[in-house]
């Protein structure tokens, strides 16, 4: 792990331990942010894209938020934000994030990419176990998520030890 995976991990933890109201961090500051380290935890298949395109699929809830993300580095990766309104769109993405109000697609969205190496998550309740690799999740005013390392695996993806620490759940 490099030196600046570490800080950005400390932050992922303690912002997972933040409660989301009354820190100065609104939802989807908190979920950008934790986006960035589910990519920067995350292995594709050898070797790595020049560029990740990081795709928000639907309506966008991050707004703003999300766009502070373009250019950062993850990995050996820099990252480029995209906005997706249709599933042929999702063509040239590696992470893959569905809103709330996308959520009905998401089987369109799963076959339409196959067993592609694309980090897919959401913040939809209850997708971990429909072919999500990370589901974010408000729980008591917290955020936090869970992993399913079957669907990552399948995709060819890894998903870092300490990343997998913080999640509630982990299915394998």
């Amino acid at each position: 792990m490099t030196r600046l995976r570490l800080p950005f991990l400390a932050l992922c933890a303690s912002l997972l331990a933040l409660p989301a109201a009354g820190q100065g961090f609104t939802e989807y500051q908190l979920k950008a942010g934790v986006l960035y380290n589910f990519i920067a935890f995350t292995t594709w298949p050898e070797p790595p894209p020049p560029v990740l395109n990081v795709c928000i699929y639907g309506t966008d809830p991050f707004g703003r938020e999300i766009d502070t993300l373009q250019g950062r580095r993850a990995g050996g990766s820099s990252l480029a934000i995209r906005r997706a309104g249709s599933v042929e769109a999702l063509a040239p993405c590696h992470v893959v994030f569905l809103g709330q109000a996308a959520i009905g697609n998401l089987p369109r969205v799963v076959e339409y990419l196959g067993n592609r190496p694309v980090l897919l998550v959401t913040d939809a309740p209850g997708s971990s176990a429909r072919g999500i690799v990370l589901n974010m999740d408000m729980q008591e005013g917290r955020l936090g998520f869970r992993a399913n390392l079957v669907e990552a695996r399948h995709r060819g993806l890894s998903l870092g030890s300490k990343l997998l620490r913080l999640a509630s759940e982990v299915v394998q």
